[in-house]
């Protein structure tokens, strides 16, 4: 599951069915959820030998073949593209291709790959060549007293950046004094004992801002010395320190590399100028040929998709959750340089699991109302790939789906408890819970909406065509997206709950007919939603686009880009002064600018450019 930013508001009290869902739980089959069949999945699926599951590998395929297994032999028909499977190309994991190098044209002077040299995580493969220029920490903080790219012009050249933050604390500048006003008060230095190491510059300290906060100027590659302390640490290996993309070369370069590289006494001298901000004159360099080996591939995932026909096959209710996960780690994984297998017992074997008991169950009988399409998704770890490419390419008509149901996370039912998301999307979804809820056995505390909807899972796939869907989750947890989230976690005997919940809503989705689909509204008694970005911009970003620039799939109801206009399929390429090659772009501009900022944002719509202004806001401000 990608990482959920969700908001919850309480069941106000348990309603009588209306007559849109003619179903009831009194009319629920004796057959209930078996927890020891729970477990075996849960078990075969979150076993070491599938190496975390990652969409694109040999053990995802595996996992894949294991499930439409599981679904034909309960006697689902298949449903796929190809019998129970569909296939979709995924982005692998990116490596080391283990040549990068860096020649000073000026003295043939090369260092290559090894201890001296190794691509950055954020790095784009491919060669690129230019002046270098010094840059000290590359930190862009005009309140904090620190400037370091002012006066520099990076077009066309490579940054050379110092790792980490200088020793001496920021001095806050004083405000500027408004019209009529007098001076304004000066501001006093942080005290030392105040700031602790690595704190105190916001987020200039981050590798990835000063690489973005370059190329932001125009910069072609980058590269990163180590701190100045560091002089025989190891260099960071590729991978290690996180998953975003710059779109530019980037290496980093050990000190011994940098002086075999350019010299002793220039080396000296960016030295004395990261610290001191005085000292020696920093020499232009001659043009240098810098090659990051960075190989970014692609594999092939599979959805797996089984059908029980029901009473009236013009209707279909979709039931899915994903099974992938993230492999070694690596790109989401919360243990950052661990590379461990993340096994994902809750996220989302769980899900998996009781997905095949709810199928097994239902088949038992009594026939559901419609069609129920049984999905396993691939690919929901990076970016809801999987149900997404269903839904652009469905293997039913996807004008007959009437409704999702969604099982993200549904392995730790602590005390009973379960979360019902994105309730607001139908308007008889509310008064099923009471009845539904007692039936299981399970307290639901139910959010009418949320962030996206109510998280960032496949569910999200269904909601922007219009398409009612209610996503069950567990919540969070400590062991989210770390090695830790195991077997021995799972909590068999609540999943079965959440299952016996799951066929009983299934049935009720089934018997409701064509349900009318509900913007959901922000719920007044949610808690506000921290998505760790400075400014919102509102809209859904399409993360299957690879073409350059960020798709969006629509916009949040009253966000700025609601109000400026963008439409579905709009691709954005700028921001500012900030070219958006892809999501990180779009993301580090999210950062760069304040709520209140006016920034035009460039755009293109049915192959032409276009531009627009928008006034950011922080989320919640309509």
């Amino acid at each position: 599951m990608r990482m959920k930013h969700t908001a919850f508001a309480f069941l106000i009290a348990p309603l009588v069915l209306t007559c849109a869902g003619v179903y009831s739980s009194a009319q629920a089959p004796v057959q209930k959820a078996v927890p020891e069949r729970l477990v075996r999945d849960v078990t075969w699926l979150a076993d070491d030998a599938r190496e975390g599951r990652r969409a694109g590998t040999a053990q995802g395929i595996a996992s894949a073949e294991f499930i439409a297994k599981r679904m034909a032999s309960l006697g689902l028909e298949p449903a796929g593209s190809a019998g129970f499977g569909q296939d979709f190309e995924v982005p692998l994991e990116a490596r080391d291709g283990g040549a990068s190098s860096l020649i000073v044209k000026q003295n043939d002077a090369r260092v290559n790959a090894g201890v001296n040299l190794v691509p950055l995580f954020c790095s784009d493969g491919g060669p690129v060549s230019g002046a270098t220029q010094f840059v000290a920490f590359g930190i862009d903080d005009a309140e904090r007293g620190r400037e370091d790219f002012a006066g520099s012009d990076l077009k066309g050249k490579i940054a050379v950046i110092v790792r980490g933050v200088p020793k001496a604390p920021p001095v806050m500048r004083a405000p500027a004094a408004q019209p009529g006003e007098k001076d304004a008060p000066a501001v006093a230095p942080h005290d030392t004992a105040s700031v602790t190491k690595g704190d105190g510059w916001g987020g200039g300290g981050l590798i990835f801002t000063k690489v973005m906060n370059a190329k932001r100027r125009g910069a072609v590659g980058v590269i990163l010395l180590p701190a100045l302390e560091d002089e025989t640490q190891p260099l960071l290996a590729f991978g290690e320190g996180g998953s975003a993309r710059a779109g530019i070369p980037c290496v980093m370069l050990s000190w011994m590399g940098a002086r075999t590289a350019f010299g002793k006494d220039t080396v000296d001298a960016w030295r004395a100028r990261a610290e001191l901000r005085e000292g020696p004159a920093v020499p232009v360099s001659e043009p240098v040929a810098l090659h990051s080996d960075v190989v970014r591939a692609k594999g092939v995932a599979r959805n797996v998709l089984g059908r029980l026909r029901g009473v009236d096959n013009s209707r279909t209710v979709v039931v899915g959750a994903h099974y992938d996960h993230l492999g070694f780690g690596g790109t989401g994984s919360l243990a950052p340089g661990e590379r461990q297998i993340h096994n994902g017992a809750d996220d989302n074997a769980s899900g998996t699991a009781v997905v095949l008991e709810m199928a097994r169950i239902l088949i038992a009988g009594p026939r559901p109302a419609c069609d129920v399409v049984f999905a396993a998704w691939s690919g929901e770890e990076l970016g809801l790939l999987g149900s997404e490419w269903w839904c652009e390419n469905p293997t039913v008509p996807i004008a007959n789906v009437t409704a999702n149901l969604n099982l993200d996370m549904v392995g730790r039912a602590q005390q009973n408890k379960l979360q019902v998301l994105a309730a607001g999307s139908a308007g008889v979804f509310a008064s099923w819970m009471g009845e539904a809820g007692a039936s299981s056995g399970l307290d639901l505390i139910v959010s009418t909406s949320g962030n996206m909807m109510g998280g960032s899972s496949d569910h999200a796939s269904f909601l922007k065509r219009k398409i009612p869907a209610l996503h069950l989750f567990t919540g969070l947890h400590e062991d989210y997206h770390k090695p830790s989230d195991d077997t021995e976690r799972f909590e068999a005997e609540a999943a079965a709950k959440v299952c016996d919940l799951g066929v009983d809503l299934v049935r009720r989705l089934c018997a409701a007919g064509k349900l009318a689909f509900v913007e959901p509204k922000a719920d007044p008694n949610a808690r506000e939603i921290k998505s760790g970005f400075r400014s919102w911009f509102g809209s859904i970003p399409n993360y299957a686009w690879d073409k350059g620039g960020v798709m969006i799939d629509g916009t949040s109801p009253g966000s700025p880009a609601e109000h400026a206009g963008f439409l579905k399929g709009d691709v954005l390429i700028g921001m500012g002064d900030i070219q958006i090659t892809g999501i990180d772009d779009f993301m580090f501009a999210l950062q760069t600018y304040k709520p209140g900022d006016v920034v035009k944002v460039k755009f293109t719509r049915d192959g032409k450019d276009e531009e627009s202004s928008v006034t950011l806001s922080t989320r919640g401000q309509q």
